[in-house]
C-alpha cells in the first residue's frame, strides 16, 4: 500500500491518546453493569467461584483507573500498562466457567469485556518501543540498545494502516471516518537517535518514512530510537527482518486542516491481519520455536507448541510473547 503521513500519524496519535484508553474504561463499566444486573436476578450465583473472582477484578479495575489515568496525564505510563495487563487477563476468568446464569446476556457482556481488552492491547503495543527506550542504561551508554532491541517491538513499518486501522476506528467511532486531520513535518525540532527526546508525540525520520514505522516518543524519559527499516517480510507467517538506522527525527504535528481518509485496504483475512505471531501469557504456545517479550530484558526462550506461556509479572504490564524472527 502507498504510505500516507496523515493517515498513519492520525492512527498513532489516536491509539496513544487518553481518549482511546478511556474507551477501555467505558466498555469495562458497561460490562460490569450487565454483570451486576444479572447478579441481582440470581443472587445465589455469588457462591459460584468465577463470579466473585471476576467481579472483584472488575471492581478493582474500575476503582483504580482514575489513578492510572492521572499518572498517564503526567507522562507516567507504567500504572496504565499494569492496569491494562490486569484487565487483559480478566475475560479468561469468565471464559473458563459456565455463563448460562446470565440469561442470554453473556454474549453482550463478553463483547464489552473483550472490547476493553482489545483497546488495552492496542494501546500497549503502540507504546512498546517508547517503553523499551526508557532504560537508564541507554541514557548513560552502559547498555547497548542495538543488542537489546534488535527489532521493532511495537507496530512495525506500515502495519498500523494495513492491519490496525479498522479495529482502531471501530473502537471509538460508530463508523469509519471520511476525513482526518492533516499532519505535516515540523523541521524546527530535531532529535537524533540516542538523544533524550525533547517533545512527546509522533516523529518521522528526516529522510521520510521509507519502510520504517513512525515513532511515538516521550519527552525527557527516553532516548530516541533508530528507524527500524523493514528489509524483509515473510508472506506466510508475517515475520520481518530489520535494518537499524541511526537517524535524525522530526515531530509530526496537525496543520489545523482536514483531509480525506484514504479508502481501507482490501480485507486480507485473518492471516493477513496478524501483526506478527503473538501469544499472551496463560495461553498455549502456537508454534515451536524461540519467543521473546518486551516485558523483560533477555527474555528469549524456546517453547514447544502447546506449552503454556508464562506470566513474568513485571512492572512493564501484560506479558505478551512475540515470535523471534531470528530462529537460529
Amino acid at each position: 500500500m502507498q504510505r500516507n503521513l496523515s493517515r498513519e500519524a492520525h492512527l498513532w496519535y489516536t491509539i496513544t491518546s487518553l481518549e482511546y484508553i478511556d474507551r477501555a474504561f467505558y466498555n469495562l463499566k458497561e460490562a460490569f453493569d450487565v454483570f451486576m444486573s444479572c447478579i441481582e436476578r440470581h443472587p445465589f450465583i455469588v457462591d459460584y467461584a468465577p463470579v466473585p473472582r471476576g467481579g472483584e477484578r472488575m471492581e478493582h479495575l474500575l476503582e483504580t483507573y482514575g489513578n492510572a489515568r492521572a499518572l498517564l496525564v503526567q507522562g507516567g505510563y507504567d500504572a496504565m500498562l499494569r492496569w491494562g495487563g490486569y484487565l487483559e487477563n480478566t475475560p479468561r476468568v469468565f471464559e473458563e466457567g459456565n455463563m448460562s446464569w446470565m440469561d442470554g446476556k453473556a454474549e453482550s457482556f463478553m463483547r464489552k469485556l473483550e472490547k476493553a481488552y482489545s483497546i488495552c492491547s492496542e494501546f500497549g503495543i503502540a507504546v512498546t518501543n517508547s517503553q523499551m527506550y526508557t532504560s537508564d542504561g541507554y541514557k548513560t551508554h552502559t547498555k547497548d540498545w542495538r543488542i537489546c532491541v534488535p527489532e521493532d517491538m511495537g507496530i512495525a513499518g506500515d502495519r498500523i494502516a494495513r492491519n490496525h486501522e479498522k479495529d482502531i476506528y471501530l473502537d471509538i467511532y460508530p463508523e469509519r471516518p471520511t476525513e482526518i486531520p492533516e499532519y505535516a513535518v515540523d523541521k524546527s525540532i530535531s532529535c537524533k537517535t540516542g538523544e533524550i527526546v525533547p517533545w512527546t508525540g509522533v516523529w518521522v525520520p528526516a529522510t521520510g518514512m521509507g519502510t520504517a514505522a513512525l515513532a511515538f516518543a516521550r519527552q525527557g524519559i527516553q532516548i530516541m530510537q533508530p528507524a527500524y527499516e523493514v528489509t524483509f517480510e515473510d508472506p506466510e507467517d508475517g515475520s520481518q527482518a530489520f535494518e537499524l538506522v541511526e537517524t535524525t527525527w522530526h515531530p509530526v504535528r496537525p496543520t489545523g486542516h482536514m483531509v480525506p481518509l484514504p479508502p481501507p485496504e482490501p480485507d486480507e483475512g485473518e492471516d493477513g491481519d496478524r501483526d506478527r505471531l503473538r501469544c499472551p501469557a496463560g495461553q498455549s504456545c502456537s508454534q515451536t520455536g524461540y519467543w521473546m517479550t518486551p516485558a523483560k530484558e533477555d527474555s528469549r526462550r524456546m517453547f514447544k507448541q502447546g506449552d503454556v506461556m508464562p506470566d513474568l509479572d513485571s512492572n512493564y504490564g501484560a506479558t505478551i510473547w512475540q515470535w523471534d524472527v531470528a530462529q537460529e
